[in-house]
């Protein structure tokens, strides 16, 4: 069983929809899909380097850089750098605080997978008594 890469998709697709729950029912789905397939992609980079059974918190740092979503979110709160700020206002400024927001929500997934190999880690036997 593959528990980092299972639990950071898995986590994606959940908070993604949990996500969408906010906005209407169309997009419960859309917001799951594309959280989903960018923790996808972030799997696939964090398999090459530092490989599913590296150190946690390398798994962590790689899997959230390496999610396209992160980098376009990351693309985007630059491009409204005056908004997020607060430098500028009004109804171009409308969409202003999603670039950080899904930035947020992009650094959540690895941390599920990291946990859920933590908890399914095997544990020592104990000693007997002497």
């Amino acid at each position: 069983m593959l528990p980092f890469p299972i639990g950071q998709v898995a986590g994606a697709v959940l908070i993604g929809a949990l996500g969408g729950l906010f906005v209407n029912a169309s997009s419960i789905v859309g917001f799951a899909i594309a959280m989903g397939i960018g923790a996808l992609a972030s799997v696939f980079i964090c398999k090459i380097w530092p490989g599913w059974n590296g150190p946690g918190w390398q798994l962590w740092l790689v899997g959230a850089l390496a999610n396209p979503l992160l980098l376009v979110a990351l693309f985007f709160a630059a491009d409204a750098a005056d908004c997020v700020i607060g430098k500028a206002k009004g109804p171009a400024c409308l969409f202003g605080d999603i670039g950080p927001l899904v930035v947020g929500v992009c650094l959540l997934p690895p941390l599920v997978g990291v946990g859920l190999r933590w908890l399914l880690r095997p544990r020592p036997l104990p000693r007997p008594p002497d």
